[in-house]
Parts: structure tokens; sequence; C-alpha cells
């Protein structure tokens, strides 16, 4: 399962308003955290293949 699942399950079963909104927040970051990983890695795979043609 992928980590996501795990904090929204978490989240899910929290009974704590705190808590809930703590770990609907970490699950924010880690999207936007793999979302910047995968533009990065994009850029760079483009201008690779810029410079080997």
């Amino acid at each position: 399962m992928k980590p996501t699942s795990f904090i929204g399950i978490a989240s899910a079963l929290a009974n704590s308003r705190k808590l809930k909104l703590a770990l609907v927040g970490m699950q924010f970051a880690y999207l936007g955290y793999k979302l910047l990983q995968n533009k990065e890695t994009a850029k760079g795979k483009k201008k690779r293949k810029k410079l080997k043609a």
C-alpha cells in the first residue's frame, strides 16, 4: 500500500480533531513532495534527451 493510503486510513480512524488535521496535513505535504520530485526528474530527462540528440 502507498503511504498516503496509510495516512488516510489513520486520519479516518482518529478520534481527535487536531490529530485528524495533522494527518491530513501530512498527506498533503507528502503528495506535494512527490509532485515536485516528479517534475524535477522530468526536467532532467528532457535535458538529457536534448544533449544526446
